[in-house]
């Protein structure tokens, strides 16, 4: 592995990283489209989307791992919510990460786009936030999180960029909570997928260690300056990075 490829990937990391702390997100909505994308750009041999959807659960699990453990000491921490969502999510991520490798590249990428638009739909739809507690919504939480986890694990993200919207349009939930809560959903979530692709041969260590590193030292500094930011430009931010996902995979 070339000094380049080490330092696209210590860059994606850490841009991914940051990203994962400042909104709540696993990172993967920057990460799988700049994995595919970067790489080409300054000579370095294209990876293909399986190995791109591998690295990319990689670093989400990593990243969200060390983020989860700063957001469970925040107060608008949820045991339950987490508990119901990321469990269903965790199932769900594991049958779409076997499921992947029944499906081409073009697949995998159009359900990523499919998804990301999704997301920015429902960042648009206003709801009048309440801050109930989920405590008779449980069933529904175990659900949509099982779908969620399904998608997330046929690309190997953690689903955070669709758990947020999902969290603020249809549960309702304050901005805050839906930050402090969806990252560590997205690290249960993540963990079969990871795994999975592990033993599936589709995570290069050489090429996901430096990702990795660059996650995991940002990521808490991503947390840090996120608690200052106000929840509307944090939506503005999430909707923009849906956005650029989108235009990459279109064009």
């Amino acid at each position: 592995m070339d000094i380049a490829n080490m330092t696209i990937m210590l860059l994606i990391g850490v841009l991914g990283g940051f990203i994962s702390g400042l909104i709540g997100v696993g990172g993967a909505i920057i990460i799988y489209p700049a994995i595919l994308i970067l790489p080409p750009l300054i000579g370095i041999p294209a990876y293909s989307a399986y190995i791109a959807s591998g690295l990319t659960s990689s670093q989400v699990f990593f990243s969200t791992l060390g983020g989860s453990l700063n957001a469970r000491k925040q107060p608008a921490f949820s045991p339950k919510l987490v508990i119901y969502m990321g469990g269903g999510m965790l199932i769900g991520s594991m049958l779409g990460a076997i499921l992947a490798s029944l499906f081409n590249a073009t697949f995998v990428n159009t359900v990523y786009v499919i998804i990301a638009i999704l997301a920015l739909i429902l960042m648009f739809i206003k709801v009048k936030p309440t801050t109930q507690e989920t405590k008779s919504k449980p069933l529904l939480l175990i659900i949509v999180g099982f779908g969620i986890g399904v998608i997330s694990g046929i690309v190997g993200a953690g689903g955070a960029f669709i758990i947020i919207p999902v969290l603020l349009a249809l549960f309702k939930l304050p901005m805050n909570t839906v930050v402090n809560n969806s990252i560590a959903i997205a690290f249960i979530s993540s963990v079969g997928a990871f795994f999975i692709k592990l033993m599936q041969g589709y995570i290069p260590v050489e090429s996901a260690i430096f990702l990795i590193i660059g996650s995991i030292i940002f990521a808490p500094i991503g947390l840090k300056v996120g608690k200052k930011v106000p929840d509307s430009i944090q939506r503005g931010m999430l909707i923009i990075l849906i956005v650029i996902a989108i235009i990459q995979f279109i064009i």
